[in-house]
């Protein structure tokens, strides 16, 4: 043979093993449980080549590239990782009870980490085993080579057995259709959500990301008795934070649980069915931004000979300015009900609304169609652009004061330092809401996200 025919033999040899390494995927058919209700698909060879080619394009970050290894065992020597790991709830049980299938990779490795990780056993049952770890907040269930890992915050801590006990005992498992609709979307993250009382047919969402951005997509069939309607909203788009949505049809809103709406109504110190009422159209939020202001207070203490002395108490505050409209066919009712519930403050500046802890703001019915809430002195910005939809979200990250970013998770805050905006928008598309996402990056070098 030839030295070119030699040469073509092992490029085809490296091209294959070059594809059969980064392209070629599998998926495990026993890694879902048939009870799934919604399912969480991260497409591991598709996220590391992306990672890969992000980094070789990125001639600045190859000096801060790491080989040293700290010693320690990490999850990827205790368990394999999948070309797809399937993350998934289960239909009847808690919000945040969340399971994963994994399969040991090297047995001593396992339960070396098992005690680097600080897991203890817990209960034993015919061929499984349980470990658990408050520490890392993660239960598991062995049965075999194989591994249930679930959230240990689950206050009943039966969930997971009954999972396991479909699983690896009754060998119970998601149809193979029902896994190709996260597989076939293409993406480096897919979100199953099966039709429910809101969906007529199942949903998924697709997050991609590359070296600019994360962009999340979808598609959602809900039931005819689900309407929605659209609005022209305006918004400034240099603020800090803008929002705004079409009041939820009853049908919708009454999908709410009533825990949620209770929570809600104590986190704005009002009760939030007094707000969203049939007869409204549509609200929207401003912040333009979170500034200092120094504000002043005034006390008196006595001197040696009991005369009264003024004390100045000057105090640096971080203040947002901003507004909340709500626009209906019943604002009058709001007002009244606020004003007759001791929601409203008369003063000589005008009715103060109470329920505002951040900024004194002021309730103001501008007319029979338009109530307002804004803060203190704000001043609406001329950049003003348009959307049409039902509802939008922006967020700017980097106008959010350092001052504030402390109250957050160290490990969010790291996460997210290289983020400049969330824009969140739902349109309708014929019978269809369309969900459009998008995390910009600032504009340098720097990875998209740090973990």
């Amino acid at each position: 043979m030839s030295k070119k025919k030699w040469l073509l033999f092992f490029l085809c040899i490296l091209l294959l093993a070059g594809y059969w390494k980064f392209f070629y995927k599998t998926y495990s058919e026993t890694a879902v449980a048939k009870s799934a209700d919604c399912i969480i698909a991260l497409d591991v060879k598709r996220v590391t080549n992306t990672v890969i080619w992000n980094l070789l394009t990125t001639p600045s970050q190859w000096k801060k590239i790491s080989y040293s290894r700290s010693g320690k065992l990490s999850w990827k020597d205790m368990v394999k990782i999948p070309d797809y790991v399937f993350v998934f709830h289960v239909a009847g049980q808690p919000g945040n009870a969340w399971y994963s299938v994994l399969e040991i990779k090297d047995e001593t490795d396992f339960m070396n980490g098992l005690l680097q990780y600080h897991f203890e056993k817990g209960d034993s049952f015919t061929g499984m085993q349980s470990y658990f770890s408050n520490g890392q907040g993660i239960a598991m269930i062995r049965s075999g080579n194989k591994l249930l890992v679930g959230n240990n915050a689950i206050e009943n801590k039966s969930y997971i057995s009954q999972v396991a006990n479909e699983m690896f005992v009754q060998k119970q498992f998601a149809e193979r259709k029902k896994l190709f609709k996260n597989v076939e979307a293409s993406s480096h993250l897919s979100i199953l959500i099966e039709k429910n009382n809101f969906l007529q047919q199942d949903a998924v969402i697709k997050m991609n990301f590359d070296k600019k951005l994360i962009r999340i997509d979808a598609l959602f069939n809900p039931l005819k008795q689900f309407t929605f309607t659209e609005n022209n909203f305006n918004y400034t788009a240099d603020a800090l934070f803008s929002t705004g949505f079409t009041q939820p049809s009853s049908s919708l809103y009454n999908l709410f649980p009533a825990q949620a709406k209770t929570n809600i109504s104590k986190a704005i110190n009002f009760n939030i069915d007094s707000l969203l009422l049939q007869s409204n159209h549509y609200y929207d939020l401003n912040i333009t931004a979170i500034a200092p202001r120094i504000d002043s207070a005034i006390s008196y203490v006595y001197d040696d000979n009991f005369n009264q002395v003024e004390k100045v108490v000057v105090n640096n505050v971080m203040e947002p300015s901003c507004y909340f409209n709500i626009h209906g066919d019943s604002i009058s009712n709001i007002f009244n009900y606020w004003n007759n519930n001791g929601q409203l403050e008369k003063t000589v500046a005008g009715d103060l609304f109470l329920p505002m802890p951040f900024a004194k703001s002021y309730c103001v019915q501008k007319s029979k169609s338009e109530l307002s809430v804004a803060s203190a002195g704000f001043e609406n910005k001329q950049n003003i652009h348009s959307i049409d939809c039902i509802l939008f979200f922006k967020l700017l990250l980097t106008k959010i004061p350092a001052e504030l970013l402390k109250y957050l998770p160290e490990d969010v805050v790291k996460s997210i330092a290289n983020l400049e905006s969330i824009e969140i928008t739902l349109k309708k598309a014929g019978g269809n809401i369309k969900l459009e996402g998008k995390f910009n990056k600032k504009e340098n070098d720097l990875p998209l996200l740090n973990f």
